[in-house]
């Protein structure tokens, strides 16, 4: 991985940690799986789903 890379989930907004492609182990565990939005948790992540009520 090169340093400063943003997280290789699709829809992750996130950089991806020290000596990984992805930011979180739930973006790595979600890597083939499709999904709309982004469940990394980080709170700057652009990519996370919003409930609008």
């Amino acid at each position: 991985m090169v340093e400063g890379t943003n997280c290789e989930h699709p829809n992750c907004t996130c950089m991806a940690a020290e000596d990984s492609d992805y930011c979180s182990t739930y973006c790595e565990a979600a890597e083939d799986s499709l999904e709309i939005a982004c469940g990394c948790g980080h709170a700057g992540c652009e990519g996370t789903a919003t409930r609008v009520a």
